[in-house]
């Protein structure tokens, strides 16, 4: 990340860049694709005010702070543009587990919001269940149905993404039905 820094009305001496450098180094780890950082720090009277603005590829954030101490303005901003990364970082990663979700959770997609008929009298079905929309290879569900201690488990196979089915067979064997529509 490329870092720039103005004083305006303000001495910049090396200690106040590298206190600088070591406040904003840390976004890096936090969002990959920062390109471009802007420090504009600015005397005014008995104030001194900090503004960072960071450059994303299709965003910009700006936070602007103002105290009668340099690196307390300079910390205050740095805060302020950390939540707004996270909050960037929160609803990227959400847009691509929708998008992800909708692919693979498609065929399941369909039966979900469907009221499930229980019908009355003999061989009735007594308690529905629902299975986990997280995606898992079958290695993964056969150690999820050691755990439970269950003879079968459905899952959504990560390779595939279609729903499967693993259950136990005689002599310690597992078996997986994978749908062929």
């Amino acid at each position: 990340m490329d870092i720039t820094i103005t004083g305006r009305n303000l001495s910049l001496d090396d200690s106040l860049k590298a206190y600088i450098h070591k406040r904003l180094d840390r976004l890096d780890h936090l969002y990959k694709r920062i390109y471009k950082c802007e420090v504009i720090l600015e005397e005014e009277k008995a104030r001194k005010n900090a503004e960072i603005i960071l450059y994303l590829k299709r965003n910009r954030i700006v936070a602007k702070e103002s105290s009668p101490d340099i690196y307390a303005s300079i910390d205050n901003a740095s805060g302020n543009v950390r939540k707004q990364v996270r909050r960037l970082n929160g609803r990227v990663s959400s847009k691509r587990r929708r998008a992800l979700f909708g692919r693979i959770m498609s065929p399941v997609a369909r039966f979900r919001g469907r009221k499930t008929v229980i019908p009355e009298g003999p061989g009735r079905i007594v308690r529905a269940n629902s299975f986990a929309d997280k995606p898992m290879l079958p290695e993964e569900a056969r150690l999820e149905l050691e755990l439970m201690e269950k003879n079968f488990i459905m899952f959504k196979n990560a390779d595939t993404g279609e729903v499967n089915v693993l259950y136990k067979r005689g002599g310690g064997d597992y078996a997986l039905i994978e749908p062929s529509f």
